[in-house]
Protein backbone atom coordinates (compact mmCIF):
# COMPACT_ATOMS: atom_id res chain seq x y z
CA UNK A 1 0.00 0.00 0.00
CA UNK A 2 2.83 2.39 0.89
CA UNK A 3 4.57 1.65 -2.43
CA UNK A 4 1.36 2.38 -4.35
CA UNK A 5 0.93 5.70 -2.55
CA UNK A 6 4.52 6.66 -3.32
CA UNK A 7 4.01 5.83 -7.01
CA UNK A 8 0.83 7.92 -7.09
CA UNK A 9 2.61 10.84 -5.43
CA UNK A 10 5.44 10.63 -7.97
CA UNK A 11 2.95 10.51 -10.85
CA UNK A 12 1.11 13.57 -9.52
CA UNK A 13 4.38 15.51 -9.29
CA UNK A 14 5.26 14.64 -12.90
CA UNK A 15 1.82 15.70 -14.14
CA UNK A 16 2.01 18.93 -12.14
CA UNK A 17 5.45 19.77 -13.52
CA UNK A 18 4.28 19.19 -17.09
CA UNK A 19 1.29 21.49 -16.60
CA UNK A 20 3.42 24.19 -14.98
CA UNK A 21 5.92 24.02 -17.83
CA UNK A 22 3.22 24.49 -20.46
CA UNK A 23 1.72 27.43 -18.56
CA UNK A 24 5.12 29.08 -18.26
CA UNK A 25 5.65 28.67 -22.00
CA UNK A 26 2.31 30.30 -22.82
CA UNK A 27 2.94 33.22 -20.45
CA UNK A 28 6.44 34.02 -21.69
CA UNK A 29 5.78 33.56 -25.40
CA UNK A 30 3.21 36.36 -25.43
CA UNK A 31 6.06 38.85 -25.32
CA UNK A 32 7.10 37.95 -28.86
CA UNK A 33 3.65 38.41 -30.41
CA UNK A 34 2.93 41.40 -32.61
CA UNK A 35 0.42 43.72 -30.92
CA UNK A 36 -3.02 43.93 -32.53
CA UNK A 37 -4.48 47.05 -34.08
CA UNK A 38 -6.90 47.80 -31.24
CA UNK A 39 -4.17 47.21 -28.67
CA UNK A 40 -2.00 49.81 -30.40
CA UNK A 41 -4.85 52.32 -30.58
CA UNK A 42 -5.79 51.78 -26.93
CA UNK A 43 -2.18 52.09 -25.78
CA UNK A 44 -0.93 54.97 -27.90
CA UNK A 45 -4.03 56.66 -29.31
CA UNK A 46 -4.15 59.46 -26.77
CA UNK A 47 -0.44 60.26 -27.08
CA UNK A 48 -0.77 60.25 -30.87
CA UNK A 49 -3.71 62.64 -30.49
CA UNK A 50 -5.89 60.60 -32.84
CA UNK A 51 -8.98 62.40 -34.07
CA UNK A 52 -12.47 60.90 -34.16
CA UNK A 53 -12.22 60.72 -37.95
CA UNK A 54 -8.97 58.78 -37.77
CA UNK A 55 -10.38 56.36 -35.21
CA UNK A 56 -13.51 55.84 -37.33
CA UNK A 57 -11.37 55.13 -40.40
CA UNK A 58 -9.24 52.64 -38.48
CA UNK A 59 -12.34 50.83 -37.20
CA UNK A 60 -13.92 50.79 -40.66
CA UNK A 61 -10.81 49.31 -42.28
CA UNK A 62 -10.50 46.74 -39.51
CA UNK A 63 -14.12 45.62 -39.90
CA UNK A 64 -13.66 45.31 -43.68
CA UNK A 65 -10.54 43.22 -43.11
CA UNK A 66 -12.38 40.94 -40.68
CA UNK A 67 -15.13 40.37 -43.25
CA UNK A 68 -12.54 39.47 -45.87
CA UNK A 69 -10.81 37.05 -43.51
CA UNK A 70 -14.10 35.39 -42.55
CA UNK A 71 -14.95 34.84 -46.21
CA UNK A 72 -11.47 33.44 -46.84
CA UNK A 73 -11.76 31.02 -43.91
CA UNK A 74 -15.21 29.89 -45.01
CA UNK A 75 -13.95 29.18 -48.51
CA UNK A 76 -10.96 27.29 -47.15
CA UNK A 77 -13.20 25.21 -44.88
CA UNK A 78 -15.48 24.28 -47.78
CA UNK A 79 -12.52 23.22 -49.87
CA UNK A 80 -10.97 20.99 -47.22
CA UNK A 81 -13.76 19.24 -45.37
CA UNK A 82 -12.57 16.40 -43.18
CA UNK A 83 -9.24 18.09 -42.49
CA UNK A 84 -10.46 20.38 -39.72
CA UNK A 85 -7.41 20.24 -37.45
CA UNK A 86 -4.84 20.89 -40.19
CA UNK A 87 -7.07 23.58 -41.65
CA UNK A 88 -7.44 25.33 -38.29
CA UNK A 89 -3.68 25.31 -37.79
CA UNK A 90 -3.10 26.71 -41.28
CA UNK A 91 -5.63 29.46 -40.69
CA UNK A 92 -4.03 30.33 -37.35
CA UNK A 93 -0.60 30.63 -38.98
CA UNK A 94 -2.02 32.70 -41.81
CA UNK A 95 -3.75 35.05 -39.39
CA UNK A 96 -0.60 35.43 -37.32
CA UNK A 97 1.54 36.11 -40.39
CA UNK A 98 -0.89 38.75 -41.68
CA UNK A 99 -1.40 40.46 -38.34
CA UNK A 100 1.67 42.71 -38.35
CA UNK A 101 1.60 43.74 -42.04
CA UNK A 102 -2.17 44.29 -41.87
CA UNK A 103 -1.84 46.56 -38.84
CA UNK A 104 0.97 48.51 -40.45
CA UNK A 105 -0.97 48.88 -43.70
CA UNK A 106 -4.00 50.39 -41.96
CA UNK A 107 -1.97 52.72 -39.76
CA UNK A 108 0.18 53.87 -42.68
CA UNK A 109 -2.98 54.83 -44.54
CA UNK A 110 -4.52 56.74 -41.63
CA UNK A 111 -1.72 58.32 -39.58
CA UNK A 112 0.22 61.42 -40.55
CA UNK A 113 3.98 61.16 -41.05
CA UNK A 114 4.58 62.76 -37.66
CA UNK A 115 2.19 60.32 -35.98
CA UNK A 116 3.87 57.34 -37.64
CA UNK A 117 7.28 58.51 -36.48
CA UNK A 118 5.99 59.13 -32.97
CA UNK A 119 4.29 55.72 -32.84
CA UNK A 120 7.50 53.96 -33.84
CA UNK A 121 9.42 55.76 -31.08
CA UNK A 122 6.74 55.01 -28.50
CA UNK A 123 6.62 51.32 -29.39
CA UNK A 124 10.40 50.97 -29.29
CA UNK A 125 10.57 52.76 -25.93
CA UNK A 126 7.84 50.52 -24.53
CA UNK A 127 9.63 47.41 -25.78
CA UNK A 128 12.83 48.42 -24.01
CA UNK A 129 10.92 49.33 -20.85
CA UNK A 130 9.16 45.95 -20.82
CA UNK A 131 12.53 44.20 -21.15
CA UNK A 132 13.96 46.24 -18.26
CA UNK A 133 10.87 45.45 -16.19
CA UNK A 134 11.21 41.73 -16.86
CA UNK A 135 14.88 41.65 -15.84
CA UNK A 136 14.03 43.28 -12.50
CA UNK A 137 11.12 40.85 -12.05
CA UNK A 138 13.37 37.89 -12.87
CA UNK A 139 15.81 38.88 -10.14
CA UNK A 140 12.99 39.06 -7.63
CA UNK A 141 11.56 35.71 -8.77
CA UNK A 142 14.90 33.99 -8.23
CA UNK A 143 15.10 35.49 -4.75
CA UNK A 144 11.50 34.55 -3.91
CA UNK A 145 12.13 31.00 -5.13
CA UNK A 146 15.03 30.90 -2.65
CA UNK A 147 17.58 29.90 -5.26
CA UNK A 148 21.20 30.77 -4.64
CA UNK A 149 24.70 30.35 -5.98
CA UNK A 150 25.24 28.78 -9.38
CA UNK A 151 21.62 27.64 -9.66
CA UNK A 152 20.35 31.18 -9.22
CA UNK A 153 22.83 32.48 -11.80
CA UNK A 154 21.82 29.85 -14.36
CA UNK A 155 18.10 30.45 -13.93
CA UNK A 156 18.47 34.23 -14.04
CA UNK A 157 20.67 34.03 -17.13
CA UNK A 158 18.11 31.85 -18.92
CA UNK A 159 15.16 34.12 -18.09
CA UNK A 160 17.02 37.27 -19.12
CA UNK A 161 18.16 35.61 -22.34
CA UNK A 162 14.53 34.81 -23.15
CA UNK A 163 13.55 38.40 -22.46
CA UNK A 164 16.28 39.63 -24.83
CA UNK A 165 15.05 37.25 -27.53
CA UNK A 166 11.49 38.50 -27.09
CA UNK A 167 12.65 42.11 -27.18
CA UNK A 168 14.73 41.61 -30.33
CA UNK A 169 11.89 39.87 -32.16
CA UNK A 170 9.43 42.59 -31.11
CA UNK A 171 11.82 45.31 -32.35
CA UNK A 172 12.22 43.44 -35.62
CA UNK A 173 8.44 43.35 -35.94
CA UNK A 174 8.15 47.08 -35.26
CA UNK A 175 10.78 47.96 -37.84
CA UNK A 176 9.51 45.52 -40.46
CA UNK A 177 6.28 43.64 -39.58
CA UNK A 178 6.44 41.32 -42.58
CA UNK A 179 9.91 40.08 -41.54
CA UNK A 180 8.54 38.10 -38.55
CA UNK A 181 6.27 35.13 -39.25
CA UNK A 182 4.59 32.35 -37.30
CA UNK A 183 7.45 29.93 -37.94
CA UNK A 184 9.97 32.29 -36.35
CA UNK A 185 7.75 32.75 -33.32
CA UNK A 186 7.28 29.01 -33.06
CA UNK A 187 11.04 28.50 -33.27
CA UNK A 188 11.52 31.02 -30.47
CA UNK A 189 8.86 29.22 -28.44
CA UNK A 190 10.57 25.86 -28.92
CA UNK A 191 13.97 27.29 -27.96
CA UNK A 192 12.56 28.77 -24.78
CA UNK A 193 10.75 25.54 -23.93
CA UNK A 194 13.94 23.50 -24.45
CA UNK A 195 15.81 25.85 -22.11
CA UNK A 196 13.13 25.47 -19.46
CA UNK A 197 13.29 21.69 -19.77
CA UNK A 198 17.01 21.88 -18.99
CA UNK A 199 16.13 23.38 -15.63
CA UNK A 200 14.79 19.97 -14.61
CA UNK A 201 18.36 18.64 -14.64
CA UNK A 202 19.63 21.63 -12.65
CA UNK A 203 16.96 22.06 -9.98
CA UNK A 204 15.35 19.67 -7.55
CA UNK A 205 11.66 18.86 -8.02
CA UNK A 206 10.73 21.20 -5.18
CA UNK A 207 12.90 24.04 -6.52
CA UNK A 208 11.45 23.65 -10.00
CA UNK A 209 7.86 23.65 -8.77
CA UNK A 210 8.48 26.70 -6.61
CA UNK A 211 10.13 28.58 -9.47
CA UNK A 212 7.31 27.77 -11.90
CA UNK A 213 4.72 29.05 -9.45
CA UNK A 214 6.36 32.47 -9.47
CA UNK A 215 6.95 32.43 -13.23
CA UNK A 216 3.25 31.68 -13.84
CA UNK A 217 2.02 34.52 -11.65
CA UNK A 218 -0.21 36.74 -13.77
CA UNK A 219 0.29 40.47 -13.47
CA UNK A 220 -2.98 42.34 -12.98
CA UNK A 221 -3.61 44.51 -16.00
CA UNK A 222 -5.68 47.60 -15.68
CA UNK A 223 -8.62 47.90 -17.98
CA UNK A 224 -7.93 50.41 -20.74
CA UNK A 225 -10.86 52.48 -19.56
CA UNK A 226 -9.32 52.90 -16.13
CA UNK A 227 -6.29 54.58 -17.68
CA UNK A 228 -8.29 57.38 -19.28
CA UNK A 229 -8.30 60.74 -17.55
CA UNK A 230 -11.77 62.39 -17.53
CA UNK A 231 -10.29 65.89 -17.37
CA UNK A 232 -8.08 65.31 -20.37
CA UNK A 233 -10.53 64.18 -23.01
CA UNK A 234 -9.47 64.14 -26.61
CA UNK A 235 -11.13 66.80 -28.76
CA UNK A 236 -11.98 66.24 -32.40
CA UNK A 237 -9.71 68.17 -34.72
Amino acid sequence: MVKIMKKLATLLIIVSLSALSVQAQNMQNRGAMAPGLEQIVFTYGEELNLTDDQISEIISKQLEYQQTMRASRAQMNRGERGKRQNNDQRQARMGENLRGPHTQSILNGVLTDDQKSQLRSLMLDRTEFEHDYRTIKHQMIVEKAELSGEKADQVLSMMNKHSEMQRDMRIQGIENPSSVDADQRRELSETMQADREELRSILTVEEYQNLMQFMNHRQNRQNSGMNQRPNNRRQNR
